[in-house]
């Protein structure tokens, strides 16, 4: 039965060549709306792709050119390439209730579920959902293997919160009082059904006191720039001297929206001065030296013209994020609070399919600091002080909180 198979295989893929290589240019228009997304993909990728000495020839291709976007894309990136993706996010929304839950097992049958993310503008947030409380229990229901998953199956929910604390209590063996770990009970909310939204990348900007400000961005890309500079503007007016920059969820983006985020946080004797170094495709002839945005270049943005910039990682934070930090290490002091990060050093272009809708974010070159140091790729960012982000578990409070685990670290340095 396998070589049957294989043989009405290679027949299959015989007459599709035939069909489309061997019967002339001309058969190509009736499939052009089967195939344009991936001629697309391929033709940006001879032109810009960083390996692109390294890709298939057109002709060995054909019948890869009916994939989807992500499949085709998948198929003939380089083995190396962790960073090029196809975003559909744009025209697309996410569908759920908005929140991000890690469980907890009470003892062999039972669970407890924690919020660990909220979304802005959600299902989760308009109900009052705030990242640190426990889901207790389900429609009235203990949380077990069997009803888990109504956490996410986007219907309407009846929901029991609490939170943790540290209680005292007598200990009959030790006859003593011990600490002991507990949720307690808050209240009971309806969590109405899953709503469609799109995902906020730059969910929290906040002044934390009369000189202190915190960011927590998460996609570093040109298409958030007017976001960014509008932060930027916000920050600027409460003439915040310390910045807080959390990145612990910033792993994409690309070379555009870290420059611009560079530049605004750099002191301003660095604008239109060397950012960093940029390996580009050999094809692509292009100079190597990025250099800081000038202020006449930052548009609605204001050059925050900081000295020193306090950075928060997690295992998660990677390449634009990780350009960043080692970039601005040449021209500031930049205080990493958290944990490694991954080590990617390369950087991507982001280019807008005119017709689909949908972006395909390039690795387009691998970037150093303006020394050409890149001694993060392939062992991330070891911290300056690391600090669990879930430890301890009475410090995981929402984005901003002065109580949170790796901001009351930051805010613990600013003010010693």
């Amino acid at each position: 039965m396998k070589s049957k198979y294989g043989i009405i295989a290679s027949v299959v893929i015989l007459a599709m060549t035939c069909l489309l290589g061997s019967c002339g240019k001309d058969r190509w228009e009736a499939y052009y709306p089967q195939t344009r997304h991936s001629l697309w993909i391929d033709s940006v990728m001879r032109a810009n792709y960083l390996w692109n000495d390294e890709l298939a020839d057109e002709d060995d291709l054909t019948s890869s050119y009916f994939l989807s976007s992500v499949a085709f894309l998948q198929k003939v990136k380089y083995s190396d390439d962790q960073v090029s993706l196809i975003d559909t996010a744009c025209s697309v929304p996410v569908s759920d209730y908005g929140y991000e839950l890690t469980t907890s097992k009470v003892n062999d049958s039972t669970y407890m579920a924690m919020i660990t993310y909220i979304e802005p503008a959600t299902v989760a947030a308009n109900t009052g959902l705030q990242r640190g409380e426990w889901i207790m229990a389900i429609d009235d229901d203990i949380i077990t293997s069997g009803n888990i998953d109504k956490l996410t199956d986007g219907d309407t929910h009846k929901l029991m919160m609490g939170h943790y604390t540290v209680v005292s209590v007598y200990d009959n063996e030790q006859e003593a009082e011990v600490e002991q770990e507990v949720v307690m009970y808050d209240r009971t909310v309806q969590l109405p059904a899953a709503a469609s939204y799109f995902p906020d990348d730059l969910p929290v900007v906040a002044v934390i006191s009369d000189h202190i400000g915190y960011m927590l961005y998460n996609h570093i890309a040109e298409e958030n720039q007017s976001k960014v500079a509008a932060a930027s503007q916000s920050l600027a007016a409460s003439h915040i001297t310390d910045l807080v920059l959390d990145l612990r969820y910033a792993a994409t983006g690309d070379v555009k929206g870290w420059q611009y985020l560079a530049s605004l946080l750099a002191p301003s004797s660095a604008l239109g001065s060397q950012l960093a170094t940029a390996q580009f495709a050999e094809s692509r002839h292009i100079d190597t030296a990025l250099p800081f945005l000038t202020d006449s270049e930052l548009g609605n943005g204001v050059n925050l013209g900081l000295g020193q910039l306090y950075v928060l990682t997690s295992s998660a934070t990677a390449g634009p994020a990780e350009m960043l930090i080692n970039s601005l290490k040449t021209v500031m002091d930049v205080v990493v609070i958290g944990q490694q990060t991954q080590g990617i050093g390369v950087a991507c272009e982001t280019f807008n399919d005119p017709v689909n809708d949908q972006r395909l974010y390039l690795a387009a070159c691998q970037i150093a600091d303006a020394n050409g140091n890149a001694d993060y790729v392939g062992v991330g960012i070891t911290p300056d002080y690391t600090v669990n982000p879930l430890s301890p578990i009475g410090g995981i409070q929402p984005f901003g909180s002065v109580e949170e685990n790796l901001l009351a670290k930051a805010l613990a340095l600013i003010n010693q």
